[in-house]
């Protein structure tokens, strides 16, 4: 329930809700300070970088006409400070620091230096302008929008020039990159793969239907599309047309608790969901997690206290017959496919390979 701001009124420390008051619903450009702005990553305009906020400071003032107060934020902790005041303990924990002759201050931004990047409704707030976040590391960029949504995605990469963007865009998820190709029109697919590394445009290519990738590659100069078409011809293998995209990827850090609102989120349309792939930052294939084991974990629990690191996996020059082996002798209801670099590109499904099972009980 949200209360007009009229019908609170303080006294000293005491604060008072009046007996009659009429409900508020949140506006486009507010946001909950609990939910969306404490404890969340934020990008510090001012020093190109993203840090999370600890604790947020209301200053209040009395509104001389109406005598009531008001608040507004006029900044976040980033500091060690900031979160022992939260926890309570910050005059106990600056005495015993100060007892070794060790000072601690604040670590303080200013509102007007930041901008919430996620707020409730979705809408991304940075400045147009500032042409700071261009000196950002595209990758830490992309390892942030991968944890809001495809939505986010899109307004954000508007805000940067065309050559950040295509840096930030070649070091998404393969999931991202997949959804966010299949919603753009060839024109501007074509533009954004034409400035991107061959292996990565590859990569995104082969996760679009056939005809997607011809419109995209008409558009892409003789010199680029030649090299693309090259290694596109050395994944005409036999187990390329088995291979799924309806997969999963989680980073170590995860909790069953996001995953969990991520398969909500991102899985509601798979025909089928087994494991759970665990990758790092350089989106390695380093571990795997079952359906099963998730659940029986606490909801707080790292993934990668738990996740399987003795995984069967195959590339994409695996002839068919070993996929086939692999899956049945070690029971596997999918086997994950691998590049050079040992990025996930895809899964290969049990139902995939069924029908060659099946051919081969019949004879």
């Amino acid at each position: 329930t949200i209360i007009n701001a009229d019908a609170i009124h303080k006294f000293n420390t005491v604060v008072r809700i009046a007996k009659f008051y009429t409900q508020a619903e949140l506006a486009e450009n507010e946001l909950y300070v609990k939910r969306n702005l404490l404890d969340k990553q934020v990008i510090d305009i001012s020093g190109n970088k993203i840090v999370r906020a600890n604790d947020v400071i209301i200053h209040e003032q009395v509104n001389l006409s109406s005598h009531n107060y008001e608040c507004y934020i006029s900044g976040v902790d980033i500091g060690l400070i900031g979160l022992l005041r939260r926890l309570h303990i910050e005059n106990a924990m600056t005495r015993i620091i100060h007892f070794f002759g060790v000072n601690m201050v604040s670590n303080f931004l200013s509102w007007a230096d930041i901008q919430p990047l996620d707020l409730v409704r979705g809408s991304i707030r940075i400045k147009k302008e500032d042409s700071k976040l261009q000196n950002m590391r595209p990758e830490d960029l992309a390892d942030h929008l991968e944890k809001t949504n495809e939505l986010n995605i899109k307004k954000f990469l508007k805000l940067l020039d065309k050559d950040f963007a295509t840096e930030v865009i070649s070091n998404l998820n393969i999931n991202y990159q997949r959804d966010l190709f299949r919603t753009w029109k060839a024109e501007k697919a074509a533009s954004i793969i034409g400035k991107m590394d061959t292996d990565i445009a590859t990569d995104i290519l082969l996760t679009l239907s056939r005809k997607k990738r011809e419109e995209i590659l008409m558009g892409v100069n003789e010199k680029k599309k030649s090299a693309i078409q090259a290694l596109l011809s050395l994944t005409r293998t036999p187990i390329s047309k088995r291979i799924s995209s309806e997969f999963l990827v989680a980073d170590p850090s995860q909790t069953p608790r996001d995953i969990f609102q991520k398969i909500r989120k991102s899985a509601s349309d798979f025909s089928s969901l087994d494991y759970i792939y665990i990758v790092n930052q350089k989106k390695q294939l380093i571990g795997a997690c079952n359906l099963h084991e998730l659940l029986m974990q606490q909801e707080d629990t790292p993934i990668y206290k738990f996740m399987s690191q003795n995984l069967i996996e195959a590339h994409l020059k695996t002839p068919l017959e070993m996929v086939v082996y692999k899956i049945v002798k070690y029971r596997l209801h999918a086997l994950p496919i691998v590049d050079s670099n040992r990025e996930l590109i895809g899964i290969i499904p049990f139902d995939n390979i069924s029908d060659i099972i099946e051919a081969k009980f019949s004879q």
